[in-house]
């Protein structure tokens, strides 16, 4: 397989990555409530949380890394990423005065680390990512206080927080100029001030590590020549990380265990769960790179692929564009929906955006060379205006 057709294989997995991102994000607007109890949403809600809550961020995460090797394996001088994630931290700030979930200022300031430890062995920064995803368990075990929480002992207690977000949220209630004001209080993101959350920073840091060294030690290219292999080693990571999924579910029921709440019995249990809950985390991210990347490979010439291949070469375009959209649809200022849509509804919404990017991103590469917000961050970067019509195909018949 060619080189190009392994870069493509990667922008598919971005791709589909983007839409679990989208889906984990939709659910942050009340559809994460104990108060959806019906069994249809119950159903969703666990399935958002098995496969994709904290997966799809570090499947994002494990691309950055991959995609950082590629720039500085084709020779991208040092100063241009210098300036490549200087920008991006400017998109970040601007990206999260509308969207407190910004991931971009994140990945800005962990590039620049990157950028600062890239030639250091595989080894070191597999044991330096390492100690970095055990933060959180740890972190949460010696230090369980981690502030107010937002999950509901019980469903008439999250039915009536979600009737007082309804009312009094900013997001139900704030203008557009109130929502800036408040966010622009968090920033700039300070990376480890979650450090006891599975979301921390210090995990996005370890998965960049993680890709990063699994694109220099050759992984790409083992993939690219192998993926029926790497199909069967998707299906054993997923039968793994399903399982220690169902131990946490388990765990849950059992003995009132919460990941992103609190666990009445703290101490051992808490950093047991904590620990299976990473444990799978981490199989399920490599499950799916597995998975999306065999079948892109094999089938490279599904129209579904080229769609998600067009998704992920604009990530960035399709990042911000998806924050446009959901929150038009939720804040006060649009449609107000904020707090009113429980699982099932929010899957379909979620489904229903990423199909109209697909259709969106796939139209504009028939036109186009670059996406929107790419052409500005390679503008910005390179201070010249990078070529964004696409050129036309030869033809060969003549």
């Amino acid at each position: 397989m060619s080189l190009v057709q392994r870069y493509r294989a990667i922008d598919a997995v971005r791709g589909f990555a983007l839409f679990g991102v989208l889906l984990v994000n939709l659910y942050g607007f009340g559809a994460d409530s104990l108060a959806w109890d019906g069994v249809l949403d119950r159903v969703f809600w666990q399935l958002k949380h098995a496969l994709f809550e904290s997966k799809f961020w570090g499947l994002f995460s494990l691309l950055f890394g991959i995609s950082f090797w590629l720039q500085t394996r084709s020779g991208v001088q040092h100063w241009r990423l210098l300036r490549r994630y200087s920008v991006l931290m400017i998109f970040g700030c601007c990206h999260a005065l509308l969207f407190e979930g910004d991931i971009l200022m994140l990945y800005a300031e962990f590039g620049l680390l990157l950028l600062l430890l890239h030639k250091c062995s595989n080894r070191v920064l597999v044991a330096i990512a390492i100690t970095l995803l055990l933060v959180f368990p740890l972190g949460h075990y010696w230090d369980p206080d981690r502030g107010f929480s937002d999950t509901a002992s019980t469903v008439a207690e999250a039915r009536q927080w979600l009737a007082e977000d309804r009312e009094d949220s900013l997001y139900s209630t704030g203008s557009l100029g109130e929502l800036i004001t408040e966010h622009v209080t968090y920033l700039p993101e300070i990376p480890w001030q979650d450090y006891q959350w599975p979301d921390s920073g210090w995990a996005v840091f370890a998965l960049f590590l993680l890709g990063y060294c699994f694109a220099r030690g050759g992984g790409l290219e083992r993939c690219a020549g192998a993926p029926e292999m790497v199909l069967r080693r998707g299906l054993w990571l997923s039968a793994l990380g399903l399982s220690a999924m169902s131990i946490e579910m388990w765990m849950t029921h059992a003995f009132g265990y919460r990941v992103f709440g609190d666990t009445p019995s703290g101490g051992v249990m808490q950093l047991v769960g904590d620990l299976v809950f990473l444990f799978g985390t981490l199989l399920l991210v490599a499950a799916w790179f597995c998975l999306v990347h065999s079948f892109s490979t094999r089938c490279s010439h599904w129209w579904l692929v080229r769609a998600l291949e067009a998704v992920g070469r604009m990530s960035l375009s399709t990042y911000l564009i998806q924050t446009l959209v959901f929150t038009t649809l939720f804040y006060s200022y649009g449609l107000g929906w904020a707090y009113w849509l429980g699982p099932v509804a929010v899957t379909g919404l979620a489904a229903a955006i990423f199909i109209f990017q697909v259709l969106f991103a796939t139209l504009w590469f028939s036109y186009f060379a670059i996406g929107p917000f790419e052409w500005l961050w390679r503008l910005a970067t390179d201070l010249r205006r990078p070529a964004l019509r696409a050129m036309p195909a030869p033809d060969l018949g003549h």
